[in-house]
């Protein structure tokens, strides 16, 4: 089937509407209200060719039944002529076998009412005056059935110029018909399937545009709740804003609430430290992009900038696992590095030095939010 322009019109409104993307999350369709009106007036010219076209098809149908019952009439008018043909063949055989058979009788036998049979005798005549007088005789005898035999044959030439007729328009009738056909199957096809794809690219844009609005809701809530934590980062943050939190020690740990604990260099400190032994695995607390770095003071470094718009941050990794690259997006859950005493801790203070960076602004106490979930 080929592809409508309507089709193809929604179609480009949609690969336009999923090739904008935004921010350092995952790459998401900006579907607009433009958008969802172009589809929504696709929609309604559809349908309005759906309604002309059902029409145009209902008219179709009536002149496919017309056509039809003409057909089957004619189709069995021809029978019927066939079978009369046949019947007025076999008459006007038998018929002229009766007569044939009726002359040469009269010629071998010789008639009562024929005064030259009576007189002389059949070899002492020549043949061609008794051929000529037994034929005359037989004509004049035999002349009901000669003119049936007339009748009958005129009316087979008469059913046989109307049979032939029939026959062409009969053939006229079945190409007829089959063009008919022809259009139904188009306007079916207009009536239903253009319709239905640009239905469904409509209802496709307008649950992504409803779905667009409300992550922009949700996104505008997130910002406030961020922005409402950083006016008091020592109490963390509510749990809406990093939704489905994990825990990212995969082992046993231990720790305290020293957020704002004293540092070198005047320093205090912006995180939580999680001790446990030396090659613990850490994990992603969310999905979203990782970024390796390393610094004199937090050693090996990874950076989860998450899909719902906080960062986090791990430091003092002692390795990384092999296959992760700058830049991957990873899955909740998913393998980032192993514990170690990389950076500034003293020799075999092995530990990970957890951070939660709200829109990546500044930093929030994160004990609240890991003793929630941390064994």
């Amino acid at each position: 089937m080929m592809t409508s322009p309507l089709r193809r019109i929604a179609t480009a409104v949609l690969v336009f509407a999923l090739a904008s993307t935004t921010g350092l999350a995952p790459a998401v369709s900006q579907v607009t209200e433009e958008d969802v009106e172009q589809a929504r007036v696709l929609r309604e010219t559809a349908a309005a060719e759906r309604v002309a076209a059902i029409e145009n098809l209902d008219q179709a149908v009536a002149a496919y039944e017309d056509v039809r019952g003409e057909l089957e009439a004619l189709t069995f008018s021809v029978g019927r002529l066939r079978g009369r043909i046949d019947d007025y063949q076999g008459a006007t055989f038998d018929l002229r076998l009766e007569v044939r058979e009726r002359a040469v009788q009269s010629y071998m036998n010789g008639d009562e009412r024929d005064p030259v049979a009576r007189v002389f005798a059949p070899e002492t005549v020549q043949q061609s005056i008794i051929a000529r007088q037994v034929l005359s005789l037989a004509v004049e005898s035999e002349s009901e059935q000669i003119d049936s035999l007339a009748a009958a044959t005129a009316e087979m030439a008469r059913l046989q110029v109307t049979l032939d007729a029939d026959s062409a328009r009969l053939s006229d009738l079945k190409a007829e018909a089959d063009a008919i056909v022809d259009r139904m199957d188009e306007l079916y096809e207009t009536a239903e399937f253009v319709f239905d794809e640009v239905d469904q690219d409509y209802v496709e844009v307008k649950a992504e545009r409803q779905e667009q609005l409300r992550r922009e809701a949700e996104e505008r809530r997130l910002r406030a709740l961020q922005q409402a934590a950083l006016q008091s980062p020592a109490a963390g943050v509510d749990e809406e804003v990093t939704p489905g939190f994990i825990c990212p020690v995969g082992g046993p740990s231990w720790f305290l609430n020293t957020w704002g604990a004293p540092r070198s260099g005047g320093r205090t400190h912006k995180g939580v430290d999680m001790m446990g032994p030396r090659g613990t695995p850490l994990v992603a607390v969310s999905s979203g992009i990782v970024r390796k770095s390393y610094g004199s003071l937090g050693g090996n470094i990874v950076w989860l900038y998450a899909d719902h718009g906080v960062n986090y941050f791990y430091a003092h990794l002692d390795s990384y696992p092999s296959g992760l690259v700058d830049g991957q997006w990873v899955s909740k859950g998913q393998l980032v590095g192993y514990m170690g005493d990389t950076g500034n801790p003293r020799p075999g203070a092995n530990h990970l030095h957890f951070g939660i960076y709200p829109g990546g602004i500044t930093a929030v106490n994160p004990y609240p939010t890991v003793e929630r979930v941390c064994p």
